[in-house]
Order: structure tokens, then sequence, then C-alpha cells
């Protein structure tokens, strides 16, 4: 038996960081210490493994400028465009149904569906769990990718 050599949107998508990077580069073309920044909590190594990655599957497009200092711009392609739709779609999602008592289950979904990743394990106990629940309501809600809602 053959070996599954095609990529799908969920093992692109799917993957820490990716969806993030594409939802970043829908508005428009940015170099590599803006996403950095913008991500604020990956590091060098991962936004670097990530955006070459996404190049890869032709879903970014890496411009170098022969400029001093080189410049050096990432933007989606036509392929990662299309991705817009799906992106937008998993915000409404979110706004909808993210962080509210209401959703499919009855349960409720914590932050958000593709939310910026947390710390894991920093200065949390195995029973600060339910802390943390608790003290929810006094945090300000985040939506889609971890950005603040209002």
């Amino acid at each position: 038996m053959a070996a599954k050599t095609t990529t799908t949107s969920f093992d692109l998508l799917g993957k820490r960081w990716s969806a993030l990077i594409v939802q970043e580069l829908i508005s428009g073309p940015q170099r590599f210490r803006e996403l950095l920044n913008h991500l604020s909590r990956i590091n060098d190594k991962v936004l670097s493994q990530r955006l070459k990655e996404l190049e890869e599957a032709k879903i970014l497009k890496r411009r170098v400028f022969a400029e001093v200092p080189i410049r050096v711009e990432y933007s989606l392609s036509d392929k990662g465009q299309a991705l817009a739709s799906v992106i937008r779609e998993m915000e409404h999602w979110d706004s909808r149904w993210a962080g509210s008592s209401a959703n499919l289950s009855g349960a409720g979904v914590a932050g958000g569906l593709l939310r910026e990743p947390e710390a894991v394990g920093v200065g949390s106990s195995p029973g600060s769990l339910a802390e943390d629940q608790d003290s929810s309501a006094s945090r300000p809600r985040r939506g889609l990718f971890g950005r603040l809602r209002l």
C-alpha cells in the first residue's frame, strides 16, 4: 500500500502557528520581524520553520529586495489568498460560538477556535486549572487568533 503523499488543508493549517501566520498576511505583505512582533509568543526558529513550510506549499511568497541591508517580505500567494475566506468563516464561527455558553455540545468553547497558543505549564500547578476557569470572567475576551475583542 502506498504512503499518503498529499497534504490537506487540515495538515497545513493544523500545525501550530500556521493559520495565525496566514491570518496575519491577509492584510498584506510583512517582514519577518513584523510577523514575530504580531505573533508575540512565537519564537524566531518556529516562525522561520513555518514560513518555509508555507512557502514550500505555495501558500506564501517570499520576496527578497536587493537593498542594503537586504529586505525580505512575505505575502500570500493566490493559493494563500484563497484561504482568506476560510479564515474569515472561522472568525465568524468564533464570534458566534467561542467563549459563549451556547455551542454545539452546550459546554462552551474556551477562548476561541484558533487563538494564539498559550504557554503551557508556566507558573501553574495541576490544581490551578479550576482557579483559572473561575478567574476567566475577569480576563479580557479574546477572539479568533487571540486578539482582544470589545
